[in-house]
């Protein structure tokens, strides 16, 4: 969890259309642990509305232009000595940049009467929420805050310019202030109850019901104030309808089903926006196995079935995808300062997919091994680098292993590597690649955009067709001059082909 004694900075974001409640949150209360409290007292302040109190509203509001703050106010009796606390809230509203949550030594502001004039300042933050999508219970520490019985005032702040709606104590999600903080919810058991889900934690008795999106959202929302956990998937068929997950800065998080074709998460849609089930911007240590994910609809090149968007010591095993609308499998480190390093990829199953069956872009020291992937529109697997016009523009994937796979039918190459250097294709079988898009080979090292690809490994795979009419042009082909000092080692099988085994365009090519 990430702590920090910063002092407010004044927001600055611009409105997000705010959600209406439609599931429910029970935080249970186990007879001598812990007691929830709501709010006696919420309202925001505005500075653009400096003598204007909003205390009747369902809502509370944080935002950086105008300032607004959110206020909240709790009356914590029978507890003695608290030890620990934690504040859950309801946020209607998503963030790229997510809240700060502040104590606030003066008690005494009234519901009906505070203002951006009068309010008290909040003092030092103790918590930080990070990213967030909409309609989703947050999770905070705010354990200094709470030394026992009596009122305890809190704020709510965010550094961005786009507002963010916090359900109020007159809303349906009340906040709640939790004393002493519970153990952690993990595991949290994902069912289906009649044409609604639930995310259900035996630990600590917490159930949370409504929509796939909302109790998922949640309980890794929930999960993230405790440093992670586990989402456990039963047995059947998890339908998003139109919807998918979209996940903010996830560290530590098991995702697991029942097994592949046990468990299976869908979801069919034709919006012309990035819809994956499992779509992440910031995952570390996240570990998604057992089960079979379909992201069906109409094709779009950058909507894949798995995404992770700096995607750090991921894994992904035993996972199948039947169908997406983009790629498979893709981690993604071009932008900003991102990075996208040592994920694994393991026996898993790809077909499908319009189109790549895993795609690393500007990603390195990954291993993709034991992998099946057939009738792919795009390659079956490929190590690229990221564009000229990326915020890291020609970012390379190198050192990758790529290993023991079988690759069938991928409509383009079935192992693309472009400008990446010293990535290891051992030990793989490709056959029948070209499907869909004609020239194309087994295996293809070769460079975009005037950049080198240097000291690749190719070793011990086959790479042949085996059709009545060929199509894979080529079983290895380093089609660029700039590939240097490419290693083909022993044990290759490249017979078979359309045009020839071996096409051999690079500089210093080593044959061992």
């Amino acid at each position: 969890m990430q702590r920090s004694t910063r002092r407010a900075v004044l927001p600055r974001l611009a409105a997000v259309g705010a959600l209406v409640a439609t599931a429910l949150i029970v935080a249970a209360e186990p007879a001598g642990a812990s007691t929830t409290f709501h709010p006696v007292a919420d309202s925001y302040i505005d500075a653009s509305t400096p003598t204007k109190n909003y205390g009747a509203r369902a809502y509370v509001r944080a935002d950086a232009s105008p300032v607004r703050a959110a206020y909240l106010r709790f009356n914590v009796q029978g507890v003695g000595s608290a030890t620990s606390a934690i504040l859950k809230f309801y946020v209607e509203s998503g963030s790229s940049m997510g809240l700060e949550v502040h104590a606030v030594g003066d008690t005494s502001w009234g519901e009906t009467s505070i203002t951006y004039n009068n309010a008290p300042a909040v003092g030092a933050t103790l918590d930080t929420t990070g990213a967030f999508p909409a309609a989703t219970w947050i999770t905070v520490d705010v354990s200094s805050a709470v030394t026992g019985d009596g009122l305890v005032s809190l704020a709510l702040t965010t550094t961005s310019s786009t507002a963010i709606r916090i359900t109020s104590r007159e809303g349906v999600n009340q906040p709640q202030l939790i004393v002493p903080a519970p153990g952690s919810p993990s595991p949290y058991v994902i069912t289906k109850v009649g044409t609604s889900y639930e995310a259900h934690s035996a630990t600590t008795g917490t159930t949370i019901t409504g929509t796939l999106k909302f109790v998922v959202e949640s309980a890794v929302a929930d999960l993230k104030a405790y440093g992670g956990g586990t989402v456990q998937f039963t047995a059947g068929t998890f339908d998003f309808g139109t919807e998918y997950f979209k996940f903010f800065d996830v560290a530590d998080v098991v995702f697991v089903g029942a097994g592949m074709d046990v468990t299976i998460i869908q979801n069919l849609t034709s919006a012309a926006a990035d819809t994956e089930p499992f779509n992440f911007t910031g995952a570390d240590r996240v570990t998604i196995r057992d089960l079979t994910v379909s992201a069906g609809g109409p094709v779009r090149t950058t909507s894949d079935a798995l995404d992770f968007d700096r995607g750090n010591d991921v894994l992904v095993e035993r996972v199948k995808v039947t169908a997406s609308r983009g790629r498979g499998i893709v981690f993604d480190g071009k932008n900003g300062t991102w990075t996208s390093l040592r994920n694994t990829v393991r026996d898993c199953v790809i077909t499908g997919t319009a189109g790549d069956g895993i795609e690393l872009l500007a990603s390195s020291q990954n291993t993709i091994q034991g992998c099946t992937i057939t009738n792919v529109g795009g390659h079956g697997i490929q190590a690229n680098k990221s564009s000229t016009s990326a915020d890291q523009p020609n970012k390379k994937s190198n050192d990758n292993i790529i290993t023991g796979n079988v690759i069938d039918q991928a409509g383009q190459d079935g192992i693309d590597v472009i400008s990446g250097d010293r990535n290891q294709i051992t030990g793989n079988t490709v056959t029948n690649s070209s499907d869909d898009t004609s020239g194309r080979d087994g295996i293809r090292i070769t460079s975009g955009d005037s950049i080198t690809c240097d000291d690749n490994v190719v070793s011990n795979n086959i790479a042949t067709d085996n059709q009545p009419v060929k199509t894979q042009k080529y079983g290895l082909n380093i089609a660029s001059s700039l590939c240097n000092r490419t290693v083909v080692g022993p044990g290759n099988d490249f017979a078979g082909n359309l045009t020839a085994p071996v096409r051999d365009l690079g500089t210093g090519t080593i044959y061992l």
